[in-house]
């Protein structure tokens, strides 16, 4: 009988699978780097302005509309967006120079105006972007946020021009004008 018990024991042992009768397991280990936590996006409907006797005659109120700038920003911190402009002609310095630079171009968003300041930025600029990370005393604050992945926060502008901004000007003129926005992250 005892033999029986032992043989019922074994045959049972045997049905069972290997895996009751030790711990298994397995694991994996991989890296996340955040080499970027941050990504700006600017749409632009600015177009070329050109100012002529009859726009100077048809104008109605105190700026020139200039198009506008449509910016989504995703980050996964807290974040502020800066902006500045700069102007050249023929890749030159703007002479003579403008009458009142920090209140030439303006961003308007609703009820809300922001003049942007004059920053010459022309010498940050790279194949992906402006690589720029302050001062910030030089540009003007439009908006903050925080985590807001993964639609991002979005933001329409319209470009108002004050043309008594300009200073003297003579005909013939072509200045170019670059709108820089930069994002700041706060969480360092």
């Amino acid at each position: 009988m005892r033999k029986l018990w032992i043989l019922g024991v074994i045959g049972a042992l045997a049905l069972l699978p290997f895996s009751a009768l030790a711990d298994t397991g397995d694991a994996t280990t991989a890296t996340l780097t955040l080499t970027g936590i941050i990504y700006i996006h600017i749409t632009e409907e600015w177009e070329d302005l050109e100012i002529t006797q009859d726009t100077i005659e048809n104008m109605t109120g105190n700026y020139f509309a200039w198009g506008n700038l449509s910016v989504n920003v995703k980050a996964m911190t807290e974040y502020e967006v800066w902006g500045s402009y700069f102007a050249k002609e023929g890749g030159a310095d703007v002479d003579p120079a403008f009458g009142a630079p920090n209140h030439l171009i303006a961003l308007v968003e609703g009820t809300n105006t922001f003049w942007l300041k004059y920053n010459d930025l022309s010498g940050t600029a790279d194949t992906g972007g402006f690589n720029y990370s302050g001062p910030y005393t030089d540009m003007v604050s439009l908006f903050t946020g925080s985590n807001n992945m993964p639609s991002g926060d979005d933001k329409t502008y319209n470009v108002q021009l004050d043309p008594s901004g300009l200073g003297d000007r003579e005909a013939g003129e072509t200045i170019d004008f670059t709108i820089v926005l930069v994002v700041e992250d706060n969480s360092t």
